[in-house]
Order: structure tokens, then C-alpha cells, then sequence
């Protein structure tokens, strides 16, 4: 059976804030690309499929889909509550919420449901007025921080190969600039090129160059956004050979070159 793709998010966008559906309609197998996708439930019952795992939905509840991750619902109640579509590079200047992103079990419980509700009916509200990109940004940061909380205090356990994965992005982000080829992170973990793309594959549905790639390119276009230096600056600060390979790399990724990216930045 064909996986069918759902784009919420535009290409243009890096957040969205919707309430869920209230409807119970099953729906097919499909996955989102792009773009982590954090689901908290106040209401409902039901089934979530996310891979080959069927979870309980039971209330108050959260899931965590990374990028291309398959899932499906069958509800047997109306559902209530928010889904938060997001782009990685939105958490650039929050490290430690982007380092949670990679310990989210796929469902984890919600323990003082009343006050985190209430935080993301702000958070909706903010949305909903139009609040600067920041603003909303930090409402996220919080949210995330929050939810990998209740997830450690759900006692959830975590597979080997997310294990692995969060001990190869945490490597990544001490020496992406540094190291660009997979196989010298492959070592430090002591596993084979083939089983860390399988890991990368299992996690974000993704090859371990295209995760280094990807966390390459969140570090360049922070400093084009936040920073004044130069495009020759940051391929330095970077560890590009030289500018043009720089430019080279960000366009082949991004389709704009880094002058067009900043530009556009700064007038959004």
C-alpha cells in the first residue's frame, strides 16, 4: 500500500498552531514531511498508529511525530485539543528544546493537565493574534521543555536506536563544523556507516548525511538571520574550504543562495 504525504505546513512557514478536528472519521495511513508535529489530546478515545505501534488514546495525552513519520487515527470519541506543526530550524537559538526533540517517546502522559491546557490555549490565542515569530517561538521552547518533563516522569522507555540517535545528534551538535562526513561519527559510536543510517532512517526517516547536512544548515541560517557577519565569515566559521563552496552547499540545500535567504529573513 502507497503512504500517502500530507503537507500542513507550507515552505514558507516554520510554525502552525491548529485545534484538532473534532471529528472520529478513520483516517488512512500518511505521513508529514518536513516538519515535527506535537499532538496534545484533553478529550477522546481511540487508536494512534505511528509505525507499526498502536497506542491507546487516553487522555490527557501527548505524541511526538518526528519528520516522515507514518501514523494514522481511529477515534471512538471526539478528540479535543491542539496540534503544533514546527520546523527544526525555528529552535535555533533554544538548544535545549531542540535536544528534547530527540528523547520524545511517540506517546507520553500529562500530569498537571489543567495549568499546561491553559498554557496552550495562550499559546493558541498568541497564534491566532498574529504575535511575532520570537514571541511564539518562546511560547514553543516552553511547551517542549514541559512535555519532555512529563515524558521522563511517565517512566517511558526509550528503544536502543533512539538511544543511539540522541547520542549521535548530541555528538553532531558538539562537531558539525567540524565534521561533516558520517563515518567519523560512526566511529565514536562504535557502530557501522550502515546501522547509524539505519538508526537516522528509523528516527527522522532521514540518512545520517542528510541529518548533518540538515544540522549544517539550521547553524548557517541562524547566522544569517541573527548575525550581521559575512557570508565569507560564516563559511569560515563553518569550516567550508572556501565562500563559494559555502554558497554552493546553501543553495543546493535551500534553492536561494545565503545573501537572497537573509534578505528575505530580515523582511519577514
Amino acid at each position: 500500500m502507497e503512504i500517502g504525504l500530507k503537507k500542513k505546513l507550507e515552505d514558507e512557514l516554520t510554525l502552525k498552531v491548529s485545534r484538532m478536528k473534532p471529528v472520529i472519521k478513520p483516517t488512512k495511513p500518511h505521513k508529514h514531511a518536513g516538519y515535527h508535529e506535537l499532538i496534545f489530546l484533553s478529550k477522546g478515545a481511540g487508536q494512534h498508529t505511528i509505525g507499526d505501534e498502536a497506542f491507546d488514546v487516553v487522555p490527557p495525552t501527548g505524541f511526538y511525530l518526528g519528520p516522515g513519520q507514518v501514523h494514522c487515527w481511529d477515534f471512538s470519541k471526539i478528540p479535543d485539543g491542539y496540534v503544533i506543526l514546527f520546523k527544526e530550524d525555528i529552535l535555533s537559538l533554544y538548544p535545549k528544546a531542540q535536544s528534547c526533540l530527540f528523547d520524545f517517546p511517540k506517546r507520553f502522559g500529562i500530569t498537571d493537565d489543567f495549568d499546561f491546557f491553559q498554557l496552550l490555549d495562550a499559546f493558541y490565542m498568541e497564534y491566532k493574534a498574529g504575535n511575532e515569530l520570537d514571541f511564539l517561538t518562546a511560547y514553543l521552547n516552553l511547551i517542549i521543555i514541559k512535555s519532555s518533563s512529563f515524558a521522563k516522569a511517565s517512566n517511558s522507555t526509550f528503544s536502543s536506536a533512539t538511544k543511539e540517535f540522541a547520542a549521535f545528534k548530541q555528538l553532531l551538535n558538539e562537531n558539525f563544523a567540524e565534521i561533516k562526513h558520517v563515518e567519523p561519527y560512526a566511529d565514536m559510536l562504535n557502530l557501522t556507516i550502515k546501522k547509524l543510517n539505519k538508526i537516522c532512517k528509523t528516527a527522522v526517516n532521514a540518512s545520517a548525511r542528510e541529518v548533518i547536512k540538515e544540522r549544517l544548515l539550521i547553524e548557517a541560517k541562524n547566522l544569517l538571520t541573527h548575525t550581521d557577519i559575512t557570508v565569507a565569515e560564516i563559511a569560515f566559521q563553518l569550516n567550508f574550504t572556501d565562500s563559494s563552496n559555502f554558497v554552493k552547499f546553501f543553495k543546493a540545500q535551500t534553492t536561494l543562495t545565503p545573501l537572497e535567504y537573509r534578505s528575505g529573513a530580515k523582511v519577514k
